[in-house]
């Protein structure tokens, strides 16, 4: 009788193993627009009613449909998009892989919608460099008002902001598409991140790109050895107390000065971000 208890007890631990192998990583992508190969114009591309915004929401469906075809690939259990542009207006659940689910809504949470280690990684499609990034298109963190924004004296954009919730929560950034500045972001808070620079600055208000054909068999290539990777990669944990500084960009009018920097703070990052986000919103 021991010895069939034995064996039942390694069969059932030789089962649930095989079941953890089985059961892919569970990742979770955040979006936005001005990171997209082929956007370059603040006046006609990123806004609806703007001439050309159709063809960006179809340029970043592509975009997002590769890196989740990437994940899968490599693969993945689970993919939930974000829909992070100008206040979740950028995509639509008939156009995106059905294998993915898609997750939509105009307010902004502290919590970014994540929970401790609910997913196993993050990528970025279509993201931008923070404010006042040298050679960064369409460069803003938030607004184009906001000169700078700072957690504990470190200048972040909203990449870093994103990386420090999920880091919060025990979830690691692992993957950026995006232009070359942005890229280069994402490198410098997870060095060894996958990376998809669809394109670079080529002169003041000019980007080259990729074509839409190479940036998503990139973007795919690359998404995919993020996920197969995705074990190797930590979280950036924030040690709190915490403070988020908010600085804006001088006022053209001379008759109107910028605002007073603000200050938002927290015994953690999780805290701060929501004190934030009680008065104001992801752009």
């Amino acid at each position: 009788m021991a010895t069939f208890k034995r064996f039942r007890v390694a069969a059932l631990a030789a089962a649930l193993a095989l079941a953890a192998q089985a059961s892919g990583p569970r990742i979770f992508v955040v979006t936005d627009m001005e990171g997209v190969g082929g956007v370059n114009s603040w006046e006609e591309q990123v806004l609806p009613g703007q001439r050309r915004f159709e063809e960006s929401r179809r340029l970043l469906t592509g975009e997002v449909n590769a890196a989740v075809a990437g994940a899968f690939d490599a693969g993945a259990e689970r993919v939930v998009v974000l829909d992070g542009h100008d206040g979740s207006r950028a995509l639509s659940i008939e156009e995106i892989d059905p294998r993915a689910e898609l997750l939509q809504g105009a307010g902004a949470k502290g919590n970014l919608y994540l929970a401790p280690k609910l997913y196993d990684g993050i990528l970025f499609v279509g993201q931008h460099a923070m404010a006042g990034t040298v050679k960064g298109l369409l460069a803003h963190t938030q607004s184009r008002e906001i000169e700078r924004v700072t957690i504990n004296g470190k200048p972040v954009g909203e990449v870093g902001q994103i990386a420090a919730i999920a880091g919060y929560f025990d979830i690691p950034v692992i993957f950026l598409a995006g232009d070359q500045a942005a890229c280069d972001e994402m490198l410098a808070l997870q060095p060894g991140a996958e990376t998809a620079p669809v394109k670079r600055m080529a002169g003041a208000g000019s980007a080259l790109s990729l074509s839409h054909t190479r940036a998503k068999q990139l973007i795919r290539a690359r998404a995919r050895r993020a996920v197969e990777r995705v074990a190797e990669f930590k979280p950036w944990k924030i040690e709190g107390p915490v403070e988020m500084r908010f600085e804006w960009r001088p006022s053209k009018d001379p008759q109107k000065p910028a605002p007073p920097p603000k200050i938002y703070t927290g015994a953690t990052v999780l805290e701060a971000f929501e004190q934030w986000l009680g008065k104001a919103v992801f752009d």
